[in-house]
Parts: C-alpha cells; sequence; structure tokens
C-alpha cells in the first residue's frame, strides 16, 4: 500500500469531525502566508567577511571538530 492508499484509507474510517480538522489543517498549510525561501539573500561582501571571520576563528582556536558539533546539534534537536 503506497502512502496515499494509505492515507485514504486511514480519512475513510475517520469520524466526520476529526476529517473536518485534517480538511482545515490541510487548507492552512496551502494558504497561510509564508515567505517561498527561508532564507534571506546575502551579500557577496557579507560572506566574504563571513569567511573571514570563521577563519580567524579557526586560527585562533575557538573552533570546535565537526562530529563534536554534530553531537551537539542532535542532543538539541
Amino acid at each position: 500500500m503506497n502512502t496515499i492508499d494509505a492515507t485514504m484509507s486511514m480519512l475513510e474510517v475517520m469520524p466526520e469531525d476529526a476529517r473536518k480538522k485534517v480538511y482545515e489543517f490541510t487548507q492552512q498549510l496551502f494558504t497561510a502566508k509564508k515567505p517561498a525561501n527561508p532564507f534571506t539573500p546575502v551579500s557577496t561582501a557579507q560572506i566574504l567577511s563571513d569567511l573571514e571571520e570563521s577563519r580567524r576563528q579557526i586560527a585562533d582556536g575557538d573552533g570546535i571538530e565537526m562530529e563534536q558539533a554534530l553531537t551537539e546539534m542532535g542532543k538539541r534537536h
């Protein structure tokens, strides 16, 4: 059974009030006003400035190993 079939099967046995809530929620997903791209454009100058800062931090020993960074991010999220 593919995802669409499973979803349809689930909706068919759902009580009418629950089906209405699902419909309203999906409508909100499609009509919500949000930017298509959550990232703001960045200038070349800003990218180079960020890169310079990053290189300075690494040279000063302020950086952390990727494995450690990923582990910490995993704990937070």
